[in-house]
This record gives structure tokens, sequence and C-alpha cells, in this order.
């Protein structure tokens, strides 16, 4: 037995005192009778001895029930659980990814926790709460219903390390004598290794959804385009072959574009496509039937015809493969030769090449370093003989590095960058045999960038350094065989392609998106970005003399259609879409990990929790004995006689 306050225990050597006043209560002088009354005497002994009975007996009553008393006012109390008398600070972390939507055994998943969290609504309980989205700090549930009603499905998804990184921020901010992280989650794969921290308490409550099956809408492409028609793609999967086909519906608004189905018999990944009008296409919408998630059964899209690219380059060279790469069906290119060069094209260039230019004179210096300080990608392919105190200050000032010396030996171009962003979405897969293209001299120089393209000796060809692109050899048919090379193609038409950043089929929220808005920006004026004529926001965005960069992060947070305003027109639309990770069910086996608590519910969880901290509360009890002993005190003063 313990006690809440032990200091009050002090208060029981009190009633020794009136033992100690009785028993020299008892010690007094005694008369006695005169011998003619010896049979009064006797009687007065025989009384005298019954009555010293009497007050011992109430005395011990009395004491007794003061001595309980002083008992009860301590509360005194038998710990149940093993944390009983340590203090404890619990954190949850819920779950409320989109995988969250698949029904469980009592709903779907999410909003069974939140419902349970609810019901645990005891006035002194509290935790610390985080979701995805949202960070709650310390909340009570009989206090922050609202708060916890108003929880949401989100777009973000968390692992056990940012997990960890919150729980280690929240338990330094309240320390405590046992710690608690409790993950409420379905554990899909994405959480990765758990790396647990010191001194924490792990309590996994794993959601288990009834049914699996899930059918995603995963992408959509043009693959095909002319001035009458486009080819859409569009990439499905499921998580279960299905012998049923599925209804799929293409709609601009509320105007259908086509219908076709599709069925999941032989393959988990199908792919449909449909062929359209080439016109604006405002408000894209692909949609299925699918009773598993469902914030993947649309794809929004947006698709408007794309300005041409603003094509620049000055050449000492031959420059007719540039001409056959920059078709008139994308492109606007434009090449003059380095001695009759009309710098007022400057200005609408989107990417600048200069093309074998023995000698950059100041004004082509001047008009290229401005368009690259605006932004405006700049590609440079050496000549095969040039002046270095010419090149060299030039290349410094774009950021690239200078050319050391020249090496006259043949050399070949071995190595692909495959992740660099210039060849995203240029190959299926990683290839490591081809017809290797080759140079018979290159520049060596004073230090590494970026490789996009290497030399046999592990060299770059072809490098990077911001928006600025330089070849190490020339590549005319003289020094190279590289224009007849299959590479040449993708690394000048995404060269071209990347140049002006116009917005895609759609883009996704919570990435970086980048694309630039063909106008000239002036005044306090800015792009805006809506859903609606009510509900809008200011992305990011950088001014130049031709276009407006627009970059968002954050913003906007819902999968839907908008459009691209400027000065209150519409400018072009624009589309976002939820990543589709959440939509790969797979999940981690929780037993597989060691030393955890795992509970099947939240209330097994809180039921437990309640137990490891009970205690016997035992006053009342005290209070009760003290009452009987005052009781017999009152009845022996009554009728003891």
């Amino acid at each position: 037995m313990q006690f809440k306050h032990p200091e009050l225990l002090y208060a029981l050597i009190l009633l020794v005192i009136p033992f100690i006043v009785h028993l020299f209560k008892l010690r007094r002088f005694q008369k006695e009778a005169f011998t003619n009354v010896k049979f009064l005497k006797k009687v007065v002994q025989e009384n005298r001895k019954s009555n010293q009975l009497k007050k011992w007996l109430i005395l011990t009553a009395r004491t007794l029930a003061l001595a309980f008393l002083i008992l009860a006012f301590a509360q005194p109390f038998i710990p149940s659980g093993k944390t009983a008398k340590q203090s404890t600070s619990t954190l949850l972390y819920l779950d409320n990814s989109f995988s969250m939507q698949l029904r469980g055994e009592h709903g779907p998943m999410l909003q069974h926790n939140i419902q349970q969290l609810l019901e645990n609504n005891q006035e002194n309980q509290a935790f610390g709460l985080f979701t995805n989205s949202n960070d709650f700090g310390i909340i009570s549930p009989a206090e922050n219903q609202s708060e916890l009603q108003d929880i949401d499905y989100s777009s973000n998804s968390m692992n056990f390390n940012l997990i960890n990184l919150k729980a280690r921020q929240f338990f330094n901010e309240h320390p405590a004598d046992v710690q608690k992280l409790v993950l409420i989650s379905d554990f899909q794969q994405n959480f990765g290794d758990l790396n647990k921290l010191e001194n924490v308490e792990y309590h996994f409550v794993k959601n288990e959804a009834q049914n699996i099956a899930n059918i995603s809408i995963d992408s959509a492409f043009v693959i095909d385009k002319n001035l009458n028609q486009i080819t859409l793609k569009t990439k499905f999967s499921t998580t279960e072959k299905l012998d049923r086909d599925i209804p799929i519906s293409l709609k601009n608004g509320e105007q259908v574009l086509a219908k076709k189905s599709i069925n999941f018999k032989e393959n988990k990944q199908q792919e449909i496509e449909f062929r359209l009008q080439a016109e604006e296409i405002e408000n894209g919408i692909i949609s299925i039937e699918d009773n598993g998630l469902y914030y993947d059964n649309e794809l929004f899209f947006s698709y408007a015809e794309t300005p041409k690219i603003n094509v620049l380059s000055v050449s000492g060279s031959d420059a007719d493969f540039l001409s056959r790469i920059f078709t008139e069906d994308q492109f606007i290119y434009t090449n003059f030769d380095e001695n009759e060069v009309d710098f007022s094209a400057f200005s609408n260039a989107d990417l600048i090449i200069l093309n074998e230019v023995e000698q950059i004179n100041t004004a082509l210096q001047n008009q290229v370093l401005e368009k690259a300080r605006e932004g405006t990608p700049v590609c440079i392919i050496l000549a095969s003989t040039l002046q270095l105190q010419n090149y060299n200050p030039f290349l410094s000032n774009l950021g690239l590095p200078t050319i050391q010396d020249k090496q006259n030996r043949e050399l070949l171009i071995t190595e692909i960058a495959f992740e660099h962003p210039l060849f995203e979405d240029t190959f299926e897969k990683e290839i490591s045999n081809f017809q290797y293209p080759e140079v018979q001299s290159f520049y060596n120089f004073n230090r590494d960038v970026s490789a996009i393209l290497r030399f046999q000796n592990r060299n770059a060809f072809l490098m990077n350094s911001g928006n600025s692109y330089l070849f190490s050899a020339a590549i005319n048919q003289e020094n190279s065989n590289f224009q007849n090379s299959p590479l040449i193609v993708p690394v000048f038409y995404n060269l071209g392609i990347s140049a002006l950043k116009t917005p895609s089929l759609y883009f996704e929220v919570g990435k970086e998106n980048t694309l630039d808005v063909n106008i000239a920006g002036s005044g306090d004026q800015v792009v805006e970005i809506q859903q609606n004529s009510e509900e809008s926001f200011i992305p990011l965005q950088q001014n130049t003399a031709d276009k407006i960069t627009v970059t968002t992060t954050d913003l906007p947070e819902n999968a839907e259609n908008y459009r691209v305003t400027y000065q209150q027109n519409k400018i072009l639309p624009i589309s976002y879409n939820y990543p589709r990770s959440e939509s790969d069910l797979n999940y981690l086996d929780i037993n597989e990990f060691e030393n955890i608590e795992k509970q099947t519910d939240l209330n097994t969880y809180f039921e437990s929790a309640k137990a490891a901290q009970q205690i016997d509360v035992l006053w009342k009890w005290f209070v009760i004995f003290a009452l009987i002993f005052l009781s017999i005190e009152m009845l022996l003063l009554k009728f003891f006689k």
C-alpha cells in the first residue's frame, strides 16, 4: 500500500497523547471510605472496574476512528498497473492517406479511427496527435471534437523516418518517465524500415481492409498529334485480375467525348487510346467506376495548343542538322552566320545555340549573357579551332568550366546519364550496348560539372551547369559522326522543348511544378491560378522580358482542373492530380517487428493504457472504518453501564 500524501501520516504520532493522559489520570490518589460503610465500598469498587473498562474501550474506538480518518486524508492506494506511479507522455500518429479510404470491418478505416478517438473522451485524457497533413499538438477528445471530426484524407504520406522526427521533437518538448508513440495505419510498404527511438514505447494499431481490390487510373499522355487529331494514351492498373468490363468515360466538363471499357482478366496493367479532335480541352476528366479507393477513379487533364518555341542559333559551321530537328510544327527556328547576326532577334529567343563559333565578339557575348541571366537556356558547341582568351571568360560567366587544352585523338562516346532531366521519359529502359559515336579531337577542362554524355575515359562530352550546356568537342562531319548517331535527336529536341516550360496534360499535387506563360508582365499585375471565379491563389512567379515563369509547390492542395489567368483574362487551362503511390496496396507484416506492442484497434490500446495506469484507491474504505469506530464509541457511551 502506498500514499498520495504520506506527510499526513505524521499526525498519527499525536494519537499517543490521549493514552498518556488517560494513564496519568488512572494513577491519581484514591480515598478510602470508613469501615462502617464496608459494604458500600465493595459496590463502589466493582463499579470503578467496569468504568475503567468502558473508558479504555471508548479511548480505543475514538483513537482508531481518528487513525483511520488520518489515513483516509493521506489517500492510500495500491498500484495495479506497472506504470501507475510514472508520468506518461503519449503521441498518436493517425494515417489519413488515401489508402485509408478502404473499408474495414466497421466501415472506412480513417472514419472508424476518428470515431474511436471521440469515444475515448474522458476529461482528464490528453495526448499529442499528428497526421500526414496536420500537427494538432496536445489535444483532448472531450475538448477538441470538432478538430477531430474535420480530419480529412490527404495526398501526403509519411514513412518511419519522418514519424520518428516528429516524435523526437514532441518528446523533447513534453518529457516524461514513459514515452509512448502510437502508430495508427494500414502500414503500406512505403513506410520503409523501422529505426526505433531510444526510451520510446512503440504501439502499432494496424487497420485491416476487408477488400483490397482496387482499380487505378495511373497516367495519361499524348502520343501523337497533327493538325486535326491527337491520340491520348491512358494507363490503368488493378491490384487483382478481374474478369469483368470496367466502363471508362472521357469528358470535357459535362460534354462526353468518348466512352470505352477495359478488362483485367489477363493482365493487371492495361492501356487505352482515345483519338480526339485537336482542340482545346479545358476541363478534361477520365473516370472509371470502382468500389475500392475512390481518389484514383478520376484523372484530370487539360489540353491546349502549345505555342511554338523560338530557337536561335549562331553558326560558324554547317547547321542543317539543327533545321531538320527543329521543325516548323513545334519550333520557330532562326539561324545566323557568326558574321551576320541580327541582335534584335535575341529578345524572343527561348533557346540559344552557339554552333562552333570560333570567336565570340563582345556584342554577341553581352546578348547571350543577358538572356542567360533571364533564365534562357544556352547551348555551346565548341569549334575545332577557337581562341581560348576569348572563350574562357565567357564560359566562366555562364557557370561552365574553362578550357585547359585540346587533345587530337579519337575517343568514343560510351555513357549516357539516363537519370538526367534532359532524358526524362526519353528511354523506356537503360541501354549499355549501342552504336557508339566518336570524335577525332576534344577539349579538356579545369573542373567537372554535371555530365549528360561521357567519353570512354569518363570525361564529359556533353555537360551542363544550370541552364547552360556545353559540348566538349566539335560535332561537324569532319570531327565527329555524332550527327549520324541516334542520340542527336533526343539531345537537341529535348533541349528545345524544355526551353519553354509548357504545361503538361497535368501536374502532380505537392510537387514543384514549373510552366512558362508567354506574356510580358507589367507593373503590379500578377498571374493567378483559379478553380472558379471565387477561389484563386497567386503562385511564385518570375518576370522576364517576354514571359512569366510560374512555379507551384504546396498549392493547389486538391486534384482538379484550374486555369491560369492574367488581369482577369484566361491564359491557359492547367490540371492537377494526386500522386498514385497510395494505390499500390502492398502492406508490411508488422509481426516481423520486434519489441513493439500490437493492437487490433484503438479501443484495445486505450483499455490497455488505462490498465497500465490503474490504481486501487483505498481512502473510502478508511473513511468507512473511521465511521464504524465512531459509531462504536457512540454505542459505548450510550449503552455500556
